[in-house]
């Protein structure tokens, strides 16, 4: 066999291997709400695919531990915390559109975490406390906290004026770059191969190779950030009205809802990059300091946050805070 023939039936084999592991990973939109004509493999009446890191992963964890559900873990990674789990075979068999988190009740998935949370309260257990107030007026009040918390799967970023939501992922960028100097450039690389959005892909590989400071240089990244920051300094002044208004100590008032669920993943992706300590610093957002330490203080925030931490993701808050100290172009650069 000629070296020729050799090369070329490596080649070969390494394409088939490529085409059959693409067709295995192939993403595709799916509708939010209760899949009841999918029946998926289970072993508890409700089991929960989420990550650690994803905000609206917290959400659906969250209100799990509020409505007092229990429900069988399966810790799916993203890049930030590992490796592409999201866009496996085996992910994909449960959401096809490779986004997390997935619900599975008696085998049949719910997408979309905003349909979670409406799904969970509907299915509380007994003798827990409503999230859904049952007061017409004070509930359309909850839906306009929970509409403005959504971000959208379609456009993430696209309704920032209008819906605090829409500026969490451009305000995690700085987490995201510190977290992937943790991930192997290996593993990062099999998004070009597979993930259906390359820029994602090409954001982690800059950001592993140049880092923190040198991403952060780049004025449409500074640009995007400074626009997601100063619009969220709006919806933080619009809750510390909210709260003035309702008396709390939650948003409606002395109900904890759904809205205080989306609220409390906010205000922590916001505190673990350092943002909100800094909006905070503003005297007129004063009550949002009371909210955030009673909204700690539940059962509910150990069970979904507390005990479900990631190693990668609390050192790589470390490290974004210490730079953010330690390193006046980095603070500028975010808060200049």
């Amino acid at each position: 066999m000629t070296m020729l023939t050799i090369i070329l039936t490596v080649f070969a084999v390494l394409l088939i291997w490529f085409l059959i592991e693409k067709s295995r990973r192939r993403t595709h939109p799916v509708t939010g709400g209760l899949q009841d004509h999918i029946t998926l493999p289970h072993s508890d009446e409700f089991e929960l695919y989420a990550n650690a890191f994803s905000h609206c992963s917290r959400k659906t964890r969250l209100v799990m531990a509020e409505a007092g559900v229990p429900y069988k873990y399966h810790p799916i990674d993203l890049i930030e915390t590992g490796k592409y789990e999201t866009i496996s075979a085996h992910y994909l068999k449960v959401n096809p559109s490779g986004l997390v988190p997935t619900l599975v009740h008696n085998g049949h998935p719910i997408y979309e975490s905003d349909d979670i949370l409406s799904y969970v309260a509907d299915h509380a257990a007994p003798g827990t406390a409503s999230l859904v107030p049952d007061d017409p007026k004070t509930r359309a009040e909850m839906e306009r906290w929970l509409e403005s918390g959504i971000i959208s799967s379609d456009d993430p970023m696209g309704n920032m004026p209008t819906h605090a939501g829409s500026c969490i992922p451009g305000l995690t960028l700085p987490i995201f770059v510190t977290a992937i100097r943790f991930i192997p450039l290996r593993r990062i690389l099999v998004g070009f191969l597979f993930h259906p959005d390359k820029k994602r892909p090409a954001f982690f590989t800059a950001s592993r190779i140049f880092g923190l400071r040198a991403m952060l240089g780049q004025k449409p990244l500074q640009n995007m950030l400074h626009s997601a920051r100063d619009h969220m300094h709006r919806h933080l002044a619009d809750l510390a009205a909210q709260l003035r208004q309702s008396g709390g100590p939650w948003i409606t008032g002395n109900q904890y809802t759904l809205a205080d669920v989306t609220w409390s993943c906010i205000l922590l992706r916001l505190d673990e990059t350092g943002w909100l300590g800094h909006c905070l610093k503003d005297d007129t957002l004063e009550p949002i300091n009371a909210y955030y330490d009673a909204l700690k203080g539940r059962d509910s925030w150990k069970a979904a946050i507390t005990d479900k931490t990631h190693p990668i993701v609390e050192q790589a808050e470390i490290n974004l805070k210490a730079a953010i100290n330690s390193d006046p172009a980095v603070a500028k650069a975010l808060y200049g």
